[in-house]
C-alpha cells in the first residue's frame, strides 16, 4: 500500500511540474506573431490578383502526380491555399504554455487566428464563387471591399490588439525581431 501511495504521488508530482515548464518568450512570438504575417492586409487586393492570374491562365494547383501544374478554379485555389491555413497555427497556440505576462497575448492570439480562419474557409470561398460563375470585376470588387470594410476592420482591430500586447512582450524578454 505504502509504494502504491508513493507513486501516485511521484506521478501527480510530475503532472503538475509539467504545467510549470513554460514556453520560451520567442517561441510564444513565433507562433502568434510571425505566423500573424500570412494575415492579407486588403482582401481586395487578394481577389484581383485571383482574377487576374484567372483571366490570363496562370490559375493553377498541383496536379495530382505533384511536379506539374494543371488549371484550377478559383474555389479550388481558395480552398487549397487558404481553407486550412490557420488551423495548424491555432493548434500550436493553444498548445502553448504561457508565463502570467503572456496568457492575455496567447488569447488574443486565438482570438486573431479563429477570426481569420473563420473569413478565410467561408468568406473567402464566397467571393471565389462569384470569380468563377464570371460576376463582373465591380461586382467581385464591391464584396471583397465589403469584407475589407467590415470583417477586415475588425480583424484589423484584433491585429493591432495582439501586436500592442506582443511587441512590449519581446521587448520586455529580450526577444530579438524586426519590424518591417
Amino acid at each position: 500500500m505504502k509504494a502504491k501511495t508513493i507513486t501516485f504521488f511521484l506521478v501527480l508530482i510530475c503532472i503538475s511540474s509539467c504545467n510549470l515548464i513554460k514556453d520560451d518568450p520567442n517561441e510564444i512570438f513565433q507562433q502568434i506573431g510571425l505566423n500573424a504575417n500570412k494575415i492579407p492586409s486588403s482582401f481586395e487586393r487578394v481577389f484581383k490578383e485571383f482574377r487576374q492570374q484567372k483571366a490570363n491562365g496562370t490559375l493553377q494547383l498541383p496536379a495530382e502526380d505533384g511536379k506539374t501544374m494543371r488549371k484550377a478554379t478559383c474555389v479550388e485555389v481558395v480552398n487549397y491555399a487558404y481553407a486550412n491555413t490557420f488551423k495548424k497555427d491555432i493548434e500550436r497556440i493553444k498548445d502553448l504554455n504561457p508565463d502570467d505576462d503572456a496568457v492575455e497575448i496567447v488569447n488574443s492570439g486565438i482570438d486573431l487566428f479563429e477570426y481569420a480562419d473563420q473569413i478565410q474557409s467561408k468568406d473567402f470561398m464566397i467571393i471565389a464563387k462569384m470569380i468563377d460563375e464570371g460576376k463582373s470585376d465591380e461586382e467581385v470588387d464591391k464584396a471583397a471591399r465589403n469584407l475589407d470594410d467590415t470583417k477586415g476592420i475588425e480583424l484589423d482591430k484584433k491585429y493591432t490588439k495582439v501586436m500592442n500586447l506582443l511587441l512590449p512582450y519581446a521587448d520586455k524578454k529580450g526577444v530579438e525581431y524586426k519590424k518591417l
